[in-house]
């Protein structure tokens, strides 16, 4: 007797409709059908001799209840009884509709038929699951051709799902993760659906579709009852099925939805599939292949849940899904509007907000935005400030679904209570018990389900879900934007529901992200013409209390300091409002300003900075490959470079560098490891050259030299930014030029009769390039008073013509050469120029330039003469014992004029530090002696502290290290506090490698 469940339909009484001699010829053809030989294990004698009841009662205790409800069907059919196989039919239809997911009879029928059904269960299981995932894969609205498109650029990557790949060994874990709704669950249950369409390059026997949303509500079970509890016709053929892994396919969708506490994953690993456990251990156990270890995985998830999958995945496969890309988005458009102007008018303006392009990478995005500016058009309205803010285009999108006066409050209260209750729970489905909780009934929300803005799960009819997260984070939004009603006790329901100023905090933003975006539209929703247009339709009132709620956000500054990532979420919450006088009242605090701009925060930071009023100082930093043109290309190429990027992006670069030109207060502009294509340099000067514009430094600080601070095409309108009257300090650092490029800025050095600093560090000054710089400084018109040339390829060469304009230079005062090879023959030159009375000189810059004791010599004797050099700093060189030596004698003639000396990191030993003691005894001018980073020893340090307690000495700053710090030293140092009180010593406690002092500062 084969243990089964029962059939799927009354079959008792659809056998009792026939007469005597239809029953007769039942029996008779019940043998002649496909797989008869069920029926040959029963008695014949039994089954001749059974009246209608009696023989439904041998079927279902000797036959699988598949075959039986097939064969019965196609006996009905040939004996041309079609009411009773229709009714059969019915029945079955029904049945598994409120089971699980209609079944397609017909398409079973003629696979039973056939003889290709094989195994009952597996192949009832199959069509059941091919129903359920053809619905799912069809059910999202609008054209699915581009999903099918994106679907199958996706399924190629996967390794048994792309027909291209030859059958073998693959991974047994992929992973698909990304944000939410660019298509995961949608190549899960494409997967799914090619499984059961008998698609996959590996043959898969059987897969399972585990829905995390929907086994996070199961408490503890087994391993079996969670993957097979829909299927209880299969629970004698688990161990048979279970002891196949390598032929099970296992998808576990939504991963991050699991809702697990940190660590729970890996607790208590299981492999016994019989052994009860929590729903996160079983999962944990299958993915860290304690479970079933021969079976394959794939599991989508957000990036959220990363983290913990990684610790669980054994050597995974990581496919990043992205959605839509441009080219998807633009054919989407064009099938939607089928105009093609029409389309593309609509594909450029969401494009032309980057925020908004960016969400438009999920489909359901796609169709947001193309049913609302389609009906825009259709209705003659300009659609273009619909797409200024992603809360425009949402809040049209929801008003264009209803008719004005549409009075649905009470219905868009409750569907934003429900939204804001599931983001903070960090759910995106909603549950029966979730409205029961908030006294929502379904019928509140079928205004939102008839227009796809609520979707119902097709399998789980008690779930439901928003069209995308970005719409549940506006609603979300809109349930703090709303009016309370005098009746309404919102925390009374909401108590899992945190404040606007909750949302806003710092902490529960980087604890939940997705509140990030509902911190957005909340700020969005405090536009009155946005205001009024919900209450024209719902008849809804927006809370008068929502400015000044915002006022009283604290998101920009922590501790009285502006954090980057704080500011940056401040300036995209104000473009989101659209309102200028909120933006001007909370960007009046600010005197000095950082940005990190990219493609998506150049809008925000545009609109935001020229509200700025009282700003002084800022800094940018433009990051690579996000705005236009970060590509160098060459000036002949200029026309390429011109992309459509470039289009989008300029006017706002333009409206974010118009602040120089309108702010009197703005004085200072520093770029930071920036990436400024030719285009956006000229837009820079030009506002810079502007006769309104109050700037008097522009700075580009060094970095590291693999990073190109301008591109090729831009040195020459870099040399035209230093033609502007008011500019004083520009920097060019870490670019490549050409020799006609030096020579555009050597003319433009000329020109600028108020330029009084220029540093061009870390750029190599080739030969040509050199001699037009040297002829430039030796112009008459030229009045440079500080030159940083900083890691620049210079040689000792090159230091016989910078020695002769030493001595024709009017106005130069300040020369940084560090990091250049310059040796001590380079030096000897360098003095040369500075021994002549007409050399202005004061300060000079040879930090780490491989200078020894022969180099020092040459300095000592020009410090013995009335120089004018004042600060010199040879930190980072090994001059030796015999170099401190010499310019501790120079330090002692009465003529010598240093007031600034740094020897720091110049491997200076204990014993030298009597001739610094000599030194200090009678120099009657130096006030900064930096000898950090030398290994003086405690007996070169007492040396110097007792030199230092005699009174009425001259020095004011002393750097030095000290390794044993002792009673001795601290009762000097106490004396020396005493007798001279203006003497600070630095004795090199923290980070003394990033801290080093030394002239070089002066360049900023």
């Amino acid at each position: 007797m084969v243990s089964s469940t029962q059939v799927n339909f009354n079959l008792q009484a659809l056998l009792e409709q026939l007469s005597q001699d239809e029953l007769s010829k039942f029996k008779s053809l019940l043998r002649t059908v496909s797989l008869g030989n069920e029926v040959q294990k029963i008695p014949q004698k039994e089954v001749d001799e059974a009246d209608g009841k009696q023989l439904a009662e041998i079927l279902i205790s000797h036959c699988h209840s598949y075959w039986t409800e097939l064969a019965t069907i196609q006996v009905f059919e040939k004996m041309h009884r079609v009411d009773l196989s229709e009714r059969a039919k019915d029945e079955l239809r029904g049945i598994t509709r409120k089971e699980r997911q209609p079944l397609d009879v017909e398409e079973m029928l003629e696979r039973f038929k056939a003889g290709t059904l094989g195994g009952y269960n597996e192949n009832r299981y199959r069509l059941i699951l091919k129903t359920k995932f053809r619905e799912m894969w069809q059910s999202w609205p609008g054209d699915r051709k581009e999903v099918r498109v994106m679907a199958e650029r996706y399924r190629m990557l996967i390794p048994f799902s792309n027909p291209r790949m030859l059958p073998g060994p693959f991974s047994h874990t992929v992973v698909l993760h990304s944000p939410a709704g660019l298509g995961k669950t949608t190549l899960a249950n494409k997967l799914m659906l090619d499984w059961t369409e008998d698609n996959l390059i590996q043959k898969f026997k059987y897969a399972f579709y585990l829905s995390c949303r929907e086994l996070n509500r199961l408490g503890p079970c087994s391993f079996a009852e969670m993957v097979f509890r829909d299927w209880p016709e299969w629970q004698d053929d688990i161990p048979h099925i279970l002891a196949q892994a390598q032929k099970i396919l296992f998808v576990i969708d939504g991963f991050d939805e699991l809702g697990a506490p940190p660590g729970a994953l890996i607790q208590d690993l299981c492999g016994d599939w019989e052994q009860q456990k929590p729903v996160p251990v079983l999962l944990g156990s299958l993915l860290k292949r304690k479970m079933l270890p021969k079976a394959a995985l794939l599991v989508t998830t957000r990036p959220s849940a990363l983290r913990d999958l990684r610790f669980l995945a054994e050597q995974p496969i990581y496919i990043r899904v992205e959605g839509f890309l441009e080219e998807d988005r633009r054919a989407y458009f064009l099938r939607h509007f089928g105009d093609e102007d029409q389309a593309m008018r609509a594909f450029e303006l969401m494009r032309s907000n980057a925020a908004l392009f960016q969400l438009g990478s999920a489909p359901a995005v796609c169709w947001i935005v193309c049913t609302t500016l389609k009906l825009q058009m259709e209705k003659g309205e300009d659609p273009a400030p619909t797409c200024l803010t992603s809360t425009g285009l949402f809040l049209r999108f929801l008003c264009s679904q209803f008719p004005q006066g549409a009075q649905l409050q009470g219905a868009l209260r409750a569907l934003s209570h429900l939204a804001a209750q599931g983001l903070w729970a960090q759910m995106s489905v909603l549950h029966g018990e979730d409205l029961e909780r908030v006294g929502v009934q379904e019928s509140d929300l079928r205004p939102f389900l008839d227009r796809d803005i609520l979707r119902q799960d097709r399998v789980s009819k008690g779930c439901y879900s928003f069209i995308h997260l970005s719409f549940q984070q506006f609603l979300t939004a809109l349930f703090y934007a709303l009016e309370k009603e005098e009746e309404e006790d919102r925390d009374g329901h909401a108590w899992d529901i945190g404040d606007v100023q909750k949302m806003l905090t710092r902490e529960e933003r980087l604890r939940n992200p997705d509140l990030i975006q509902a911190g957005r539209f909340f700020f969005g929703l405090a536009n009155e013409k946005r205001a009024k247009e919900l209450e024209a339709t719902f008849g809804c009132q927006m809370s008068p209390e929502i400015k000044q709620e915002l006022l009283r956000c604290d998101v920009s500054r922590k501790n009285g300091h502006s954090m980057v990532a704080d500011l940056k979420e401040l300036l995209c919450c104000l473009y989101e409002s659209q309102e200028d006088e909120l933006v001007k009242e909370v960007m009046a605090q600010f005197k000095e300003i950082t940005l990190h701009l990219n493609a998506v925060d150049i809008a925000p930071s545009s609109f935001c900075v020229k509200h700025c009023r009282n700003l002084q100082k800022m800094s940018l930093q433009v990051i690579k490959e996000t705005l236009p043109e970060n590509v160098a290309a060459s000036e002949s190429n200029a026309e390429a470079e011109r992309s459509q990027d470039d289009q989008d992006m300029l006017p706002f670069w333009t409206d974010l560098c118009s602040i120089f030109g309108s702010n009197k207060d703005l004085m200072g502009l520093e770029i930071n490891n920036s990436f400024l294509s030719a285009s956006l340099v000229k837009i820079l000067c030009e506002q810079i050259a502007s006769d309104n514009c109050h700037l008097q430094r522009v700075v580009h600080p060094p970095r590291p030299a693999n990073l190109c601070a301008f591109s090729r095409g831009c040195f020459a309108t870099f040399a035209r930014l230093v033609t502007c009257p008011p500019l004083r300090l520009p920097k060019l650092v870490s670019c490549s030029a050409t020799t006609q490029q030096w020579a555009d800025l050597s003319l433009a050095l000329e020109a600028n009769q108020s330029l009084m600093c220029v540093n061009l560090s870390d750029n190599e000054l080739l030969d040509e390039g050199a001699k037009l710089l040297y002829t430039t400084l030796r112009h008459p018109k030229c009045f440079l008073q500080r030159l940083s040339l900083e890691n620049c390829h210079l040689t000792e060469a090159n230091c016989k013509d910078l020695a002769a304009v030493l001595v024709v230079s009017r106005e130069l005062t300040h020369l940084c050469l560090a990091k250049n090879s310059l040796k001590d023959t380079g030096v000897k030159f360098l003095c040369e120029g500075l021994s002549y009375p007409e050399c202005k000189l004061q300060a000079l810059v040879l930090w780490n330039c491989d200078i020894t004791s022969d180099g020092c010599c040459s300095l000592a004797k020009l410090l013995q003469e009335k120089s004018s050099l004042s600060c010199l700093d040879l930190g980072l060189n090994h001059i030796g014992v015999t170099g401190v030596k010499v310019l501790c004698e120079a330090l002692s003639k009465p003529l010598c004029n240093l007031r600034c000396l740094w020897l720091w990191g110049c491997s200076i030993p204990p014993f030298s530090c009597e001739d610094l003691c000599s030194a200090l005894s009678c120099n009657q001018s130096l006030i900064t002696l930096d000898l950090g980073q030398n290994p003086l020893g405690s007996s070169g340090v007492k040396m110097l502290f007792k030199t230092l307690t005699r009174p009425n000495g001259t020095l004011q700053t002393l750097r030095l290290k000290i390794d044993d710090f002792n009673d001795e030293l601290h009762k000097l140092l106490e004396e020396i506090e005493e007798n001279n009180p203006q003497l600070i010593i630095d004795t090199e406690k923290h980070d003394p490698w990033k801290k080093r002092p030394s002239s070089h500062d002066f360049m900023i």
